[in-house]
């Protein structure tokens, strides 16, 4: 990506004109969020001050068109709804396919506890979930509903097609659910070969795609994926939207029902057609699974961004990304490979781990850098265990976090980038650190 064109991309994000001391931020922490541009903020503003009315055709005034032609479309008019912007992105059949939920963390739920299972089904996940990929799934095993299993993984994090097949030999695998990008260590699993071999035995497929579909093109049909999560928030989209695709089969129709079909797991208004007081019949999908008032200006702005991120290009992103981590990932293992203390997760090569790069610290008094970078030049980046407990606790013991020796004190941190960063911020990064390895007496 061309420097003139960064900052052009650059100048559409208020928050970077932003200043503290005198310093601009140094914004690292997209994994978690990103930042907003403008044409995505003007999009919210617009509904509130100009039609904040009812959408989803439950009204029929000027105002509530206003706003269901900007989530459903209007062919009349030749306007392309967010429902459609979004379907076209990751080339769902239809957009009757795409439902909106709050995050990728509700979409998995509509699965979870949507799905028809049985005594003796198996949900295969990896081992380095995220939480919100992870307690769905015990909760039913708890409740003796399903039995959880999960591939191995370690630091480089190298998926294993034969060890994943290998689980539907001696287990009757009903739903493989796994996070297609890790948000550990960046890596990226073979999705297509997955599904494949789910598919072979007889299983369904959830892609918990959050770290996924905002960094790199996706096609959801050439995948053959069943189900697919992700959330706005990553994406340059409002907070409080994410989306749930499935395959259309999978909705229900009405009075449908089947092992394989979701029944939506909260009802209320805008989910039916018709009620008595004894029976109701649902609305077809996506309808049936929005329940109640919708974050309307939210999922207006949610097609905004999407045509954002496509005119900008996906394959951009990508590079540009990869361009980075390879750029951070090179001068830190110059500066640190070889101390001991200093480790980078995931693959060695950089084309492997995307847009992140988390690095380990395993030195006495290892906690606070991040508060440290954030305090000296605003360089926001993430700390902890980024709701992957489980993957953490496996490696390292369950009791890493309480270390009876100060030789045994380690931390965590994650770098991760986006369209808008540059290399300049990486090298403020590096010289930030640099500096407070230096002050803890880390190196000379």
């Amino acid at each position: 990506m061309t420097q003139a064109l960064l900052e052009n991309y650059r100048n559409d994000f208020p928050a970077l004109a932003r200043r503290r001391n005198e310093k601009p931020p140094v914004y690292l922490d997209n994994a978690c969020t990103t930042l907003v541009p403008q044409p995505v903020i003007a999009a919210m503003n617009e509904y509130y001050a100009d039609y904040p009315a009812c959408g989803g055709r439950r009204s029929h005034h000027w105002f509530a068109q206003e706003a269901t032609r900007r989530i459903e479309g209007d062919l009349e008019q030749g306007i392309q709804g967010a429902r459609q912007l979004i379907a076209e992105f990751i080339h769902a059949g239809s957009e009757n396919e795409i439902i909106f939920t709050l995050n990728t963390t509700h979409a998995i739920n509509t699965v979870a506890l949507g799905f028809q299972f049985q005594s003796g089904d198996v949900v295969l996940v990896t081992g380095r979930e995220h939480n919100s990929n992870l307690l769905p799934w015990l909760r039913l095993q708890n409740l003796g509903l399903v039995k959880v299993e999960h591939t191995t993984a370690n630091f480089e994090d190298v998926f294993d097609l034969e060890e994943f097949e290998s689980h539907f030999k001696n287990n009757r695998v009903r739903l493989v659910s796994m996070a297609w990008t890790s948000n550990v260590t960046g890596t990226t699993f073979p999705a297509k070969d997955v599904i494949a071999i789910a598919h072979r035995y007889g299983a369904r497929v959830l892609l918990d795609g959050a770290q996924t579909v905002p960094h790199q093109a996706v096609d959801v049909r050439d995948l053959d994926v069943d189900f697919l999560a992700f959330s706005l928030h990553k994406m340059c989209g409002p907070r409080g939207v994410g989306v749930l695709y499935a395959k259309s089969e999978l909705l229900g129709r009405d009075g449908q029902i089947g092992n394989d079909v979701i029944e939506p797991t909260i009802l209320g208004g805008g989910t039916v057609e018709d009620t008595t007081f004894d029976s109701y019949r649902l609305l077809r999908a996506p309808d049936r699974f929005e329940a109640g008032i919708q974050n309307y200006a939210g999922l207006i702005a949610s097609g905004v961004a999407v045509e954002y991120l496509r005119q900008i290009g996906m394959e951009r992103i990508t590079a540009h990304e990869a361009e980075l981590n390879r750029y951070l990932t090179d001068a830190l293992r110059n500066r640190y490979d070889d101390l001991g203390w200093f480790n980078i997760l995931g693959p060695r090569e950089t084309n492997q781990r995307g847009g992140i790069l988390t690095f380990v610290v395993q030195r006495p008094n290892a906690v606070g850098i991040a508060t440290e970078l954030d305090a000296k030049r605003n360089i926001m980046i993430r700390d902890g265990v980024f709701c992957a407990h489980a993957y953490f606790n496996e490696q390292f013991g369950l009791n890493w976090m309480h270390p009876t020796s100060y030789r045994e004190h380690r931390m965590i941190y994650r770098l991760s980038f986006y369209l808008y960063n540059t290399f300049a911020e990486c090298d403020i990064f590096l010289e930030t650190l640099d500096e407070i390895f230096k002050e803890r007496s880390y190196i000379d």
